[in-house]
């Protein structure tokens, strides 16, 4: 599985690929810490199988960040991957297209659960 991680805090960056083998398995894991590098980045590698998106990006608005992503590439099953929980980012990202929404309150057991759901064809969205 190949998975596109959009996250601009290299931590929280450093963290994501060792929620996402504990859900999936091996992967093999692209990080970029903005919305212009992850273009280039498909543009050149071509879309992967899954991209995990921080909605707190520099230069870019909350749930914005989504709907440049979503536009320009509509066929990659993108989960939200944020700080914000706000009813209203999650609704947004689920009418987006979005298949789930993840808070990073979450700890990396209830993480990797929620991204499981969404590899057996299902969504998570928080409450």
């Amino acid at each position: 599985m190949r998975v596109l991680v959009v996250e601009d805090n290299p931590l929280v960056a450093r963290l994501v690929p060792a929620v996402l083998e504990k859900a999936f398995g091996p992967v093999e894991v692209t990080s970029v810490g903005d919305l212009e590098a992850a273009f280039r980045t498909l543009a050149h590698q071509g879309p992967p199988d899954l991209a995990v998106l921080d909605l707190g990006l520099p230069g870019h608005g909350g749930v914005d960040t989504l709907r440049r992503f979503r536009w320009k590439f509509t066929a990659v099953p993108v989960v939200v991957f944020s700080a914000t929980e706000d009813p209203a980012s999650v609704r947004v990202a689920r009418e987006l297209g979005a298949v789930g929404y993840i808070p990073k309150s979450l700890n990396a057991e209830k993480m990797a659960a929620a991204l499981k759901e969404i590899a057996a064809g299902g969504s998570f969205f928080p409450d």
